[in-house]
Formats: C-alpha cells, sequence, structure tokens
C-alpha cells in the first residue's frame, strides 16, 4: 500500500471535533439527511457510454503500409485478409474472430465511473455532504475522494465520489470511514469493500501478449487473492476474480499500457459488458476460451500457431504504436 502523509495530532483532533459537531446538530434534528424523493434520483446510474463507445477499433484506414501488411501478408500465411471495411473505414480484422473487427477498452479517462468510497452503506441516504470523508483522504495525501459539483448533477452536489483511479486510487486506508458522523461510510474490514469490479481487456493487455508483466496483480492490496493467471508460451494469462475484487483501482493505475487495459465498473455495469464483451457475441468467458482452445489445439492445428502469432502481433503493434506503453511500469515479477 502506497505510503501517504500521514495526519498529525491537531489535524485528527480538529476533524474529531468537526464531526462530533455534525453529529450534535443531527440530534437536534439541524442537519437532515437527504429526502426520499431525492434518493431515487441520485440511485439512478449516472448517463455514461452507448455499446459502441466502449471500444475502439484498430482503424488503419489512412496507413497504407498497415493494410497491406494486415491484408495481403496475413492472406498469405492465413488464407484471409485481416482488413475489414465498414462505414468506410479500414479496420484491422479479429485474427481468432476475421468477419468481426478487433476492439480494445478506450482509455480510462474515457470509460470511468462514479463509484462510492470504501464502507460506503446507503450513501445517499445517509450522507449530508459535510466533506469530512474528502478532507480526511487529502489529508493522508492519497486525493482519491472528491465532492461531486455541477458537473455531476445538482443532487450530487457535496456527495463523496472516488472516479479518478488512474491518477488517485483508493489505497483502502479507511481514515475515510473514520471521521463519518452518520455512517454513511461504514468502517469494515478491507476485504469486504466493494466499490466496483475491475475487467482486463485480454487483447490490450501486456501481460495476455508478451508474458512480461505482473503490474496489475502486484499494485493490488491483496494480490493472488483477486488475480489468477496461466501462463504460456504466449502470455501470462491475467484475470479478475470478480467476487474477490473490491474496486479499489490500484491496478488501473499500474498498467503500463496508456490509458490502461484494466478499468474498475460498477458491478451492473460489469455484468452487463462480460454478456456480450467487446461486441463480439461472446461472453467474456467465452472469449477467454476461445483464445485458451486455440493455444491449447497449437500442437494438433497447424493453422492455429498462426492465428495465434497474428493475434499477438495485430495486439502488441496497437498497444506499442497506437496506444502507447510506459515500459518504466511494467512490473515482470510478482
Amino acid at each position: 500500500m502506497p505510503e501517504g502523509k500521514v495526519s498529525t495530532n491537531s489535524e485528527k483532533k480538529r476533524s474529531e471535533a468537526r464531526r462530533d459537531f455534525i453529529k450534535a446538530l443531527i440530534a437536534l434534528g439541524l442537519v437532515t439527511v437527504i429526502s426520499p424523493q431525492v434518493i431515487a434520483e441520485l440511485e439512478k446510474k449516472p448517463e455514461g457510454l452507448t455499446d459502441d463507445d466502449w471500444y475502439e477499433p484498430f482503424d488503419i484506414t489512412d496507413d497504407p503500409k498497415r493494410q497491406q501488411q494486415y491484408e495481403e501478408s496475413a492472406k498469405l500465411q492465413l488464407g484471409y485478409s485481416l482488413v475489414i471495411e465498414e462505414n468506410g473505414r479500414k479496420l484491422v480484422a479479429n485474427p481468432l474472430l476475421p468477419k468481426k473487427p478487433i476492439t480494445y477498452m478506450v482509455k480510462y479517462e474515457k470509460d470511468r465511473f462514479r463509484l462510492p468510497p470504501p464502507g460506503a452503506k446507503d450513501l445517499f441516504a445517509r450522507c449530508i455532504r459535510c466533506g469530512l470523508c474528502a478532507s480526511a483522504c487529502a489529508s493522508m495525501g492519497y486525493h482519491a475522494i472528491r465532492l461531486g459539483d455541477f458537473k455531476d448533477g445538482y443532487v450530487m452536489l457535496g456527495v463523496p465520489i472516488v472516479d479518478n483511479q488512474i491518477e488517485y486510487p483508493c489505497t483502502l486506508c479507511m481514515e475515510c470511514t473514520k471521521v463519518c458522523p452518520t455512517g454513511a461510510l461504514e468502517e469494515i474490514p478491507q476485504r469486504e469493500v466493494k466499490m466496483g469490479i475491475a475487467l482486463i481487456d485480454p487483447d490490450l493487455c501486456w501481460a495476455w501478449n508478451t508474458g512480461e508483466c505482473y503490474s496489475c496483480a502486484k499494485a493490488c492490496p491483496f494480490g493472488t487473492e483477486v488475480f489468477a493467471f496461466r501462463f504460456n508460451e504466449w502470455g501470462a494469462h491475467t484475470r479478475v476474480l470478480p467476487d474477490k475484487c473490491n474496486g479499489c483501482g490500484m491496478c488501473v493505475q499500474a498498467c503500463p499500457v496508456v490509458g490502461s487495459a484494466i478499468h474498475v465498473l460498477p458491478p451492473e455495469e460489469y455484468e452487463r459488458r462480460v454478456k456480450n464483451f467487446k461486441n463480439t457475441g461472446m461472453s467474456y468467458e467465452e472469449y477467454i476460451k476461445l483464445i485458451w482452445k486455440t493455444e491449447d489445439s497449437m500442437y494438433t492445428d497447424p493453422m492455429a500457431s498462426l492465428k495465434l502469432t497474428w493475434r499477438v502481433n495485430v495486439n502488441v503493434d496497437y498497444i506499442v504504436n497506437k496506444r502507447g506503453l510506459i515500459e518504466s511500469k511494467v512490473k515482470k515479477s510478482m
């Protein structure tokens, strides 16, 4: 867990005094929680991306050299082109699903959600917008919690939000829960925190395509309790165990791929995306098993090895030359 700035005794005393003062106001009825009419509005899912906006294709429309590589060279080896035309654009096809374009998670900055802080319990019903949680987080030097402002909508004003995990993930220090005067944030064991669920794009993940990265699992507070691996010559196939992930976002910040190959999603959004992963018509598990099945058959099916080679080449080309890789963030061991 990263080291943060430790609050001084005077800061803690001021925070405790303010918390106690607010508790006293609540007891006197001078501070009230949000009305039931507003709670329903607050609990609505924020407007996010559409199905077509979650992912981006490998667009080579203005790149004749790549068009030749993925059309002519691929046809010589695979027997089919890896270039697909859609709406006047030329896109690279998925080598394992040649009738569909290969797509990748968009950058985290375009695909982030307003997640609750750790220990949130009936957050919108109990939160009085005192801001103590955000102050506690900032005093620790983490800045993971911000308070909702006008761009989040009027009803979100002052509500604590965690929505920039690529810069400020939650370290699970739980200081925010200790200062909450209403129980909106409840101090619970770290393993019981559920802010969201992390999802890895196996096509965008450096480990899946090279086997040389353990950055996400190394950054996770619980490491191999949350991450599962399958190793072979094609890569270190890293998966998040959804029932173990608490959504802290340490993995998002640690990922060396620009924009991150792992995003934390609200549980309902996670379930929606894994049902039809990257618009392939396959679930997340089915898509992963397709990769594994192809790998397992490479010694009996001569085409399998070629498909896998092209898959890795396409993905590495996209990661390195289109998205970008921060080599200093690649952790080659646990």
